[in-house]
């Protein structure tokens, strides 16, 4: 699912580059050096023969030891004859000595001035042969300052130099072969690629070991570490490049990214004392400054930095994604950035993204759509790069069997204000923000700077105070027991029968999801589970099942309470859909959703014709939730769309190599708009969604939350989108049931490196324990699971790799997460349900099982994984998991874990973790506002400490937790406060509330009441 992990179906073909050296070094081995023989001389040999006859009678009867004796004498003589020269190089090929070979290959190429082109390539094999890349490069450079309208050698040298992660040095070949014309969709995809590596490292790898001097190929290996957060590794790849050549530019620049990721600081001052000048020509350098800036807390150099990597590379996705964050940040610490300016740098930063996304869509779709690459040259044209959008628009009247009328008209606009002399980047903007940004202070990076021992970003630098973290101990033996069949809750939902084998279709991978639904309000959370298996659109599946949980047993009351709902459901919101006090239930379905009303007798009601969903019968709908989104204290709906029509159930996708059937990539099927339903008076939920403003790019909705996660009054909604970035929607200021899409300037698009991820599962809570809403995103393979921190009010952090979350989770496909205190000392554990989208045969990079992981906060401020330290067979093993929900079953105060898979049962992990701390438990009921009470925050104060926690529904992947605030307080509580703030804006607080106690907390009543035993 995301682009970042899916290195063989990546933007740009795998060993492009690798391809061009393997060509040439093959030349080279079956004789790229090899010459016609000099004019034969018949003579026997005498000796009055000059050297050079001598010479010239050995090479033609391939005495080449011989030949070898007179090659100097040979060479004195005729310094500047070409020919002898190239003959000189074939003998030393022939004797073993490929150095000299190559080097009078190059001379010989030199003195000619580069006019034999066959002779050209042997000495660019020669060269590669013996691993001399760089020396490869700089005779193609110099062939070109000669015939500069060879672009086929400009090719191959726009290809090496973006393998040797020289992107500034490419581009201007790049820029070049799309001005005279001479491009292909490959070198448009290679030329803005600027997120990560898409190449292989190997046959870089392999140059270092031809020439031992010369490591500098290692800096493609290493900067394949730094994508996968090898930090290590990374370091060691960049430190032995420059071994031998100490001011290689692409390596510093990388090994400074390295160095500040790790809080390396001596060695990063080291780096930059030693460093060329030449080293602060390069984007990546400045990326390294900016972040370290911005670790640091230092805004106005961090906006210096990021404007210096933004100008330098104007299509550099990540230098103005970081550059919009940090300037928003600025405009809230009054820093003197005019605002209109930040909103320009944030509208860059969207289009860039929306431009990346639209590379992959159109890679992903089999680079056949002229629609898309029309879509990328209009994206372009908005971002002021003409060159590129001509191409592009090229491309898309190509690729149409009737010249599409619409790629002509966005090509024949674009022409007419193209000139021969038009700048690569003409952008009148850069102008503008560059008199404001260039005023901004340079960073001080003198050794001053670094006078402080290298610091912990995990937990200083990550905006957390090292205080806080400093006395927690972990010293409770956590423990979930998977107790599923002894409480006799007995349930498979699943999308399919034999999803175990190779072959699962598009339709089935996202797996069935459930909720908690205390529906007979005695106090015992019940469950209501997913099963799916069917026909999409139609009802023939497996029925959905209502649990009641009685005593901490569960029994199967679907049949009693008509809650047998026969759809291909997927997720399952739970929330008092009519404020009549009794939580009703919202089955989403791929086709018609289904709406089930309490009727508060232990039945519900399905009244599915209240929603307006006349134009959704082939949708696929995957999470929900039910919240009052208006403030007008009537429930409304939220319904994320997956994707829409028939053709994920009936597409079969094939793998290009083995013809072997498996999972569509998401990119394949166009995303869809999500729908949001406004409640009435009369119980229909009508769809106001195009009322809305229309996000950037579609999204293909997955994981949901909805809730207060910024200081303003209002519902936000933050859903996480498959291989498109993520969306966060809030109420417009405009009023009415209308939305605005703000996720990218507010940093929870993606991470900080990506454009888009393959996101599927949200956990939110104040991780770090400051007062503000932070999220944890749950991605695909090759695609780290994303931390992020909310450091600024409305404004987020990637801090995945300072929190020790970037390699963990790596390899793994996350899909359902919670934030869950599962000791009960005050700090969450975040919980996550791994398992890959298929079983696929050869495919080692990732197993179709996968272990769950749990990470717990440690004193130094980061996470640290103790999945396998935790007790109970279920997590020894591994799983093809899916959703993840919680539940406090045998209402103990310890939260417990429901979790459903592709190939087995539902889990029912219980929390029998000792010993535990002290717990308080809240259920919230709203008077003025909505009765659930969705956007409540509360604030449980001790005398050491105060917590915050969110009243939220969606609650991350096809799922639906249980309606209760629980908030641990470690040990030694006797007795609390606790202060909510209604979403109406109304605060209320609550005094002595002894701990070990559950609260029914009603707006408006001045007493805390016990819930019901």
């Amino acid at each position: 699912m995301g682009l970042q992990s899916r290195l063989c179906e990546s933007t740009y073909p795998i060993d492009r580059i690798a391809a061009v050296v393997s060509l040439l070094v093959a030349a080279a081995i079956q004789g790229g050096c090899n010459q016609e023989a000099p004019p034969l001389t018949t003579r026997p040999q005498t000796e009055t023969e000059s050297p050079l006859d001598s010479f010239q009678y050995a090479f033609h009867r391939g005495e080449w030891q011989q030949a070898w004796r007179f090659s100097n004498s040979v060479l004195t003589q005729h310094p500047d004859d070409v020919e002898t020269l190239a003959a000189v190089g074939r003998v030393a090929h022939e004797i073993g000595e490929p150095q000299t070979a190559a080097d009078l290959m190059v001379d010989a190429c030199h003195l000619e001035s580069f006019a034999n082109r066959l002779r050209l390539d042997q000495a660019a094999a020669s060269l590669l042969a013996v691993g001399r890349i760089d020396d490869c490069m700089e005779l193609f450079e110099s062939s070109l300052d000669k015939r500069p309208v060879r672009h086929d050698i400009r090719r191959k040298l726009f290809d090496m130099r973006l393998g040797m992660e020289d992107r500034r040095r490419a581009s201007v070949h790049g820029h070049s072969l799309v001005r005279h014309r001479k491009f292909d969709i490959s070198l448009l995809l290679a030329l803005s690629e600027t997120d990560s590596r898409t190449e292989s490292p190997d046959a870089f790898i392999e140059m270092a070991k031809r020439h031992p001097r010369d490591k500098r190929p290692l800096v493609a290996s290493g900067r394949v570490q730094f994508d996968q957060g090898h930090l290590d590794e990374a370091a060691d790849a960049f430190t032995q490049s420059l071994q031998h050549h100490p001011d290689y530019v692409p390596s510093l620049a990388l090994l400074a990214r390295v160095l500040v990721d790790a809080g390396r600081d001596s060695e990063l001052a080291a780096l930059i004392r030693s460093s060329p000048v030449e080293l602060k020509q390069s984007p990546t350098y400045w990326l390294a400054v900016g972040d370290w800036c911005r670790n640091h807390e230092q805004p106005r150099p961090a906006i210096r930095a990021y404007w210096e990597a933004a100008r330098r590379s104007p299509d550099h996705r990540e230098a103005w994604h970081k550059l919009s964050l940090t300037v928003k940040q600025g405009v809230q610490k009054d820093t003197g950035f005019p605002a209109e300016l930040a909103e320009t740098i944030a509208k860059r930063s969207q289009l860039l993204s929306r431009f990346s996304q639209l590379k992959a869509e159109f890679v992903k779709t089999g680079k056949t759509s002229s629609a898309i690459a029309v879509n990328i040259a209009k994206t372009l044209q908005m971002l002021e790069q003409p060159w590129e959008a001509e191409a592009w628009a090229s491309i898309a009247i190509t690729l149409s069997p009737e010249a599409d009328l619409l790629a002509k008209r966005t090509r024949d606009a674009i022409v007419a204000e193209l000139k021969k002399n038009t700048p690569w980047f003409p952008n009148q903007t850069l102008d503008k923000l560059n008199a404001t940004l260039s005023c901004f202070p340079l960073p001080d990076l003198g050794d001053h700077a670094f006078k402080q021992p290298d610091i912990n970003i995990g937990a200083d630098i990550a905006g957390t105070s090292r205080a806080r973290f400093a006395n927690l101990d972990n010293k409770a033996n956590i423990k979930l027991t998977n107790q599923a069949n002894a409480r006799g809750l007995d349930f498979f939902g699943r999308t399919g029968d034999d999803l175990d084998r190779p072959g699962v279709k598009h339709y089935q991978i996202l797996g069935c999801g459930g909720g908690t639904i205390d529906y007979d309000l005695d106090g015992w959370s019940d469950l209501y589970l997913a099963a799916a298996g069917g026909t999409p659109t139609q009802r023939n599946s497996a029925s959905n099942s209502l649990w009641r949980n009685i005593g901490g047993t569960f029994i199967d009351v679907c049949g009693s309470s008509s809650t047998m709902d026969t759809g291909f459901s997927q997720g399952i919101a739970v929330g008092d859909v009519n404020e009549d006090g009794f939580p009703d239930l919202l089955v989403m379905n791929y086709g018609p959703n289904t709406l089930l009303i309490n009727n508060g007798d232990g039945t519900f009601s399905d009244v599915s014709d209240q929603l307006d969903q006349d134009t959704m019968q082939t949708d696929w709908s995957s999470s929900g939730a039910i919240a009052d989104l208006d403030g007008d204290g009537l429930a409304d709906l939220t319904i994320l769309t997956y994707g829409v029509g028939k053709d994920p159930v009936t597409r079969e996708c094939r793998h290009e190599s083995t013809n072997i059937a498996r999972a569509c990539s998401p990119l394949v099927f166009p995303g869809a708009a999500d729908h949001f339903m406004k409640g009435s008076n009369d119980g229909n939920f009508i769809d106001q969604t195009t009322q809305s403003s229309a996000p950037s790019v579609l999204g293909r909705g997955l994981g949901l939350t909805v809730g207060s996660f910024d200081p303003n009054q209002g519902v936000d909604v933050f859903i996480a989108n498959d291989l498109t970035s993520n969306h966060y929607w809030t109420r417009s200021t405009s009023g009415g049931f209308r939305f605005d899409e703000s996720a990218i300037p507010r940093g929870l698009g993606s991470d900080d490196r990506s454009p888009a991820q393959g996101s599927m599962g949200i956990a939110t809570g104040d991780f770090d324990g400051d007062g503000d809403a932070d999220v944890y995103v749950t991605n695909f393979h090759g695609e780290a699971n994303t931390y992020h921190e909310q450091t600024d009010a409305e404004l987020w952090q990637d801090k995945t790799i300072g929190q020790d979350l970037f390699a963990p989770t790596l390899p793994l496909v996350g899909f359902g997460t919670e934030a869950i205190d599962l000791d009960n000392n005050g700090f969450s554990e975040l919980v996550v349900s791994n398992g890959h989208v298929d079983q696929y045969p050869s495919d080692k990079s990732a197993p179709y099982a996968q272990p769950m992981q749990v990470f717990q906060r440690q004193s130094n401020g980061r996470f640290r994984s103790i999945g396998h330290t935790i007790e109970g067979s279920y997590l020894n093993q591994n799983h093809i998991g899916r959703a993840l929900w919680t539940i406090d079953a045998n209402r103990d105060g310890l939260t417990d874990l429901v979790v459903t898979h592709q190939s087995e049962p539902v889990a029912l992990l219980m929390n029998e973790t000792q010993p535990s701390g002290c717990w308080v438990e809240v259920k919230l009921v709203g008077r003025e506002c909505s009765r659930d009470a969705i956007g409540a925050t509360i604030q449980v104060r001790t005398p050491d400490r105060t917590w915050t926690a969110f009243q939220t529904t969606g609650d991350g992947y096809l799922c639906s937790n249980e309606q209760i605030l629980r908030v641990g307080l470690g040990d030694g509580v006797g007795h609390c406060s606790i202060t909510v703030n209604w979403p109406n804006g109304q605060t209320q607080v609550f005094s002595e509330l002894a701990v070990q106690s559950n609260y029914l907390l009603t707006q408006g009543d001045l007493d805390a009441f016990p819930l019901i035993d």
